[in-house]
């Protein structure tokens, strides 16, 4: 139960992080092993309880209740200190989880121009000085005491003590406002660490201030169908309203109309948005009475808005094997992302209009009560045939020890293994157990051997805050790599394992933390500054940056994985191009011997104009054609005499700059 209630206090905001009881820690260890440590709290909750104890006293914000995202908002913040007084030396530290101001940099504030953004005035009740020092670089001396909540502006007095009933007032923003983030957020928390007696011993408050961010009004429409369907059978289409940050707007409430070239479709009436819907509404009954391929047109009543679907091929019969669409990389509120498990499926299946996706949250952050969740989450949300979860973490080691990696399942349940990359025993946020885990992408492997059977694992690594390192290899368990992601377009890193003879198969998903699977946004540049790595937005943000299509003959958690496992995938960057490669008649993610010139056959659907579809061989373009238009093909027979231990794979380029790469087929 105090699990239970602690969980739906920080989705509430209001007691935010509250650690559960852990039936086994270092605590408990050193109590039974005869061990003292010297460390002053092994748990937060431990923090928190001696911060309780003390009185430190308690936080509260005097500003709007929610905003609206990307604008400027005055805020002023409230510390009230309580009967423990505070020493000089003493001070807060104020956090915030990534980004206010500029995403994912941190609360960057100035105190030079009271009518420019972002400015900041500080003060004491009394007079009592303040120095304040800003730490919000991704490499700030701070962060592996404190991440994920490493942004800090630090308030430290140099005056005279406070005494109870005294405090401290943060003024952000002065008249014009302080520049929120640009990802909706149920409760976008200031999270306040206070020392009261000047020893640099910085404790939690239970309670922390928070303020509801919301999408800002519709900018786009989003259209989502099936890539196939049969013809005279009832398929359906997604629509939702983008806020132009990749938030549903869910303050849309126009009318839609829908249309197709093909006049022959069945397509749903005229629909006004509902508050229900929350800015996405799926149709069903849509049918196309006949084979060929079909786009569908949406317009707002007011011709502002207006979108085309993805293509979707209609069959007089139900192929073999269809495509299905997921992003099975994405982060919560329980490592270094937003909102809660649930969230985050909601938002794939409901907006995005996904098959299928898994939440990775990095494990050397998840605590046990938090992985509880995150399998019951995904195990009640698996709907076979209509939305496929899978439970996944990420092992997020340095690259010089592996790198990051995505573990996925097919079952239920799963031991998660822990790096220690970032492990700090002054950071409470982080587990703090008796498993120990993998220090090494090796290590990883051989814990994850003995619970390997019948293709029920897979670990993919990818290009994200720790590149993985193409030095380590398992075939067994390394069949994927993740090509596409927010972090960037990563050919040249993925080409490498190719190169070095690893057969993986290609997909892309989003690294999305913004608890929005399916759709990320590609929201900051990094450029480097005197403390390390500062995060600049960009202009403008890439909406929909990465998906990953599989080839399967069903919309099973077996169906699925068996696709990614056996490498019947392509990556994009966020469209739903269909793509379809084959040699001698052997698909995607094939191996196989020929005795003659290969024959490579590759076709495409696009979301845009093709620009060019090409043939890549062991790293290098062999063969192209440019289409221009919506559709293209080739067919391309390798007559150089070379095709001994080769690769072959297609590489598709759109007029608008989106992407698709299929996975590469191996030739003797």
């Amino acid at each position: 139960m105090r699990r239970k209630l602690a969980l739906a206090a920080a989705m509430a905001g209001t007691l935010f992080w509250l650690r559960s009881l852990r039936s086994q820690s270092p605590a408990a260890e050193s109590r039974t092993g005869g061990y003292r440590s010297m460390a002053r709290y092994l748990t937060e909750e431990d923090a928190i309880r001696k911060g309780e104890q003390m009185g430190l006293g308690e936080a509260s914000l005097d500003g709007p209740s929610e905003a609206v995202v990307d604008r400027d908002v005055p805020l002023k913040l409230r510390f009230r200190v309580g009967r423990a007084g505070m020493k000089t030396g003493g001070g807060l530290r104020l956090a915030t989880a990534h980004g206010m101001g500029t995403d994912w940099g941190g609360l960057h504030l100035q105190t030079s121009d009271p009518a420019g953004e972002n400015y900041l005035a500080f003060r004491t009740s009394t007079g009592a000085a303040l120095a304040w020092r800003a730490y919000t670089t991704t490499l700030n001396p701070l962060f592996a005491r404190y991440h994920p909540w490493q942004f800090i502006n630090e308030f430290k007095l140099t005056g005279p003590s406070l005494k109870e009933g005294n405090s401290i007032e943060i003024d952000l923003g002065g008249s014009r406002g302080v520049r929120m983030q640009s990802y909706d957020e149920k409760a976008f928390v200031f999270r306040f660490y206070v020392d009261a007696l000047g020893n640099d011993d910085y404790l939690p408050l239970e309670r922390n201030p928070h303020i509801r961010l919301r999408a800002a009004p519709a900018a786009a429409l989003n259209v989502v169908t099936p890539s196939g369907a049969e013809a005279g059978r009832a398929t359906w289409v997604n629509v939702w309203a983008d806020d132009g940050y990749g938030n549903p707007a869910d303050s849309f409430r126009g009318k839609v109309a829908f249309s197709s070239e093909a006049g022959d479709a069945r397509l749903p009436g005229e629909y006004t948005f509902q508050s229900a819907d929350q800015g996405a509404h799926r149709f069903e009954q849509v049918i196309f009475p006949k084979p060929g391929t079909y786009r569908i047109r949406v317009r707002s009543a007011d011709g502002t808005l207006a979108c085309e679907s993805n293509p979707v091929i209609v069959r007089t019969s139900a192929a073999r094997e269809r495509i299905y669409w997921g992003d099975i990389h994405t982060h919560t509120m329980y490592s270094d992302g937003r909102g809660t498990p649930e969230e985050t499926y909601d938002f794939g299946r409901r907006v995005a209009a996904l098959d299928f996706t898994a939440v990775t949250d990095h494990s050397f952050l998840v605590e046990d009560w938090m992985w509880e969740d995150i399998k019951a989450t995904a195990n009640r949300l698996y709907q076979p045939g209509r939305f496929v979860t899978f439970l996944a973490y990420e092992w997020s080691g340095q690259t010089d020890v592996g790198g990051d990696h995505n573990v996925y399942t097919t079952d239920s349940d799963m031991p998660v293994i822990r790096c220690y990359s970032y492990f700090n025993y002054q950071n409470l946020r982080m587990y703090h157990g008796p498993n120990k885990g993998a220090n090494h992408v090796e290590d990883l492997f051989r814990m994850l051997a003995p619970m390997e059977r019948n293709e029920n694992l897979m670990v993919i690594p990818h290009y994200g805050g720790r590149q993985a390192n193409p030095a380590f290899h398992n075939p067994g368990l390394q069949r994927a790599i993740e090509i596409f992601s927010d972090h960037r377009r990563s050919e040249d890193w993925a080409t490498k394992f190719l190169q070095n003879g690893y057969r993986l198969g290609v997909i892309a998903s989003t690294d999305n933390h913004a608890g929005n699977a399916g759709y990320g946004v590609r929201r900051a540049a990094v450029t480097r500054g005197e403390e390390g790595e500062v995060f600049s937005r960009t202009s403008p943000a890439e909406r929909g940056t990465a998906l990953v299509a599989v080839y399967a003959g069903e919309l099973t958690r077996q169906g699925i994985f068996q696709g990614l496992y056996h490498r019947r995938t392509y990556a994009t960057t966020g469209t739903r191009i269909i793509l379809n490669f084959e040699i001698n008649g052997s698909p995607m993610g094939s191996q196989l011997r020929v005795s003659g010139a290969p024959r490579i056959v590759a076709s495409a659907e696009g979301t845009a104009p093709i620009q060019v579809l090409r043939v890549v061989k062991n790293g290098k373009v062999v063969h192209a054609v440019s289409p221009g238009g919506t559709s293209a093909s080739l067919e391309y027979v390798d007559a150089s005499g070379d095709y001994q231990n080769v690769f072959y794979y297609i590489d598709l380029v759109q007029t608008d700059g989106k992407k698709a790469i299929s996975s590469p087929i191996w030739v003797n």
